[in-house]
Parts: C-alpha cells; sequence; structure tokens
C-alpha cells in the first residue's frame, strides 16, 4: 500500500500524518497524535527504509495496515496473529542471511539441525514461529545473531500469544472481549508496537 500525496507515514505506528516537508527551517516536527513520535517514512521512500527487498517490504506494510485496521476494530486476537506473521516472516529472513561461523548442521541438537536444515534450503512451509525461535535460541551459543530491536523478548512473547490463541478451546473470542485480566488493552498495544518496530527495524 502507497503512502498518499500529500502525506507522510509515522515510522512508529504507521499513521497517515501531513506532510510537513515545507516547515519553516529549524522548527521540529509535530509529534505523531497516536504515538508520540516525530519518525516519518516519506511517500516515495519506502525502499530507503526498508533497504533492498520490494517485495518482502510490500507484504509487511500491507500486514501492518491489517493489524492497525484490526486493532481499531478491537479485533485484539486477530490483530496479534497478523503481527505474529509478519515477526515470522521477519526472523525467517534474517535467519535466511545468517552465515553461522560454527555450522548449524553439525549441531547437537537434532531439532535445531532438523530446523536449520529447512530455513537453508529456503523451505518457508515447514516451519513456525516457534521453530524459528528455537534455531535463535540456540545460535548465541556458537555465534552473534544481531537484529535491532533484538528478538528477545519480542518473538518470544508474541510467538506464546499467538500458540495461546491457536491452539486453547474460545480462546480467540476470550481475548477479543478481553476477557482475561492479564491481558488490559494497554498490554496488547504494547506488544503490536514492540512486534512492529521489530518487523521495521529488521526488514531486509
Amino acid at each position: 500500500m502507497s503512502i498518499p500525496s500529500g502525506h507522510d507515514e509515522c515510522g512508529n505506528c504507521g499513521k497517515l500524518l501531513p506532510c510537513e516537508d515545507l516547515r519553516p527551517a529549524g522548527t521540529s516536527k509535530t509529534p505523531c497524535p497516536r504515538c508520540g513520535s516525530t519518525r516519518r517514512i516519506k511517500a516515495g521512500s519506502v525502499n530507503i527504509e526498508v533497504s533492498a527487498n520490494v517485495g518482502a517490504d510490500a507484504k509487511l506494510i500491507i500486514s501492518w495496515h491489517e493489524v492497525d485496521r484490526l486493532w481499531e476494530k478491537a479485533e485484539y486476537a486477530a490483530a496479534l496473529l497478523v503481527a505474529a506473521v509478519n515477526v515470522e516472516f521477519i526472523l525467517w529472513k534474517n535467519l535466511r542471511r545468517f552465515t553461522p561461523s560454527a555450522s548449524l548442521n553439525m549441531a547437537s541438537n537434532n531439532n535445531v539441525r532438523s530446523i536449520w536444515g529447512k530455513i537453508q534450503k529456503d523451505q518457508f512451509t515447514k516451519v513456525t514461529l516457534s521453530s524459528l525461535l528455537t534455531v535463535a535460541e540456540y545460535v548465541p551459543q556458537n555465534d552473534t545473531f544481531v537484529l535491532s530491536p533484538t528478538w528477545d523478548p519480542v518473538v518470544r512473547e508474541i510467538n506464546n500469544m499467538r500458540n495461546r490463541i491457536a491452539h486453547e478451546r474460545g480462546y480467540f473470542a476470550q481475548f477479543t472481549t478481553l476477557k482475561d485480566t492479564d491481558w488490559p488493552e494497554t498490554r496488547i498495544r504494547h506488544i503490536l508496537d514492540d512486534a512492529k518496530s521489530f518487523c521495521h527495524g529488521n526488514a531486509p
């Protein structure tokens, strides 16, 4: 989804904002009314923000607009599931580009070795966010796998919530109606914001 002419996108929460290119020199950008950030993504400059992979960026932008749409409709469980797909995609892309100094093909952990083999063979449909997390947890024992923002605890937290929503009977509806007192709207928003920062910060 492109940024409409005359607008910028908040670099933190994605809200569309009036373009301020013609503001007087030396004046500060107006903070985003939704999150307070002054970071902006300019129309036509998305590739600079995420470097080279236009296909990956297009999927990321469309999905985050969908997360925001679901959030605004109070579809909290669905918003988290879509966000988890984005987190999975970004973690996958970064592990695909990662070259360990000590080959993970020789890992003593059979599960890690199997998942790493699928990553090397580009078998995206055969791995899950949980399995990618398993590799991300294993790597620091032998190598430095640097992401900014880092994967922990963002990936771990959204993966745990995704699993709970997907596997606990009736929890999707319960979560959306905020029946779990441990998960108020503010905590959900915090996780979504962290997930979005993780994805945009680490987009290939």
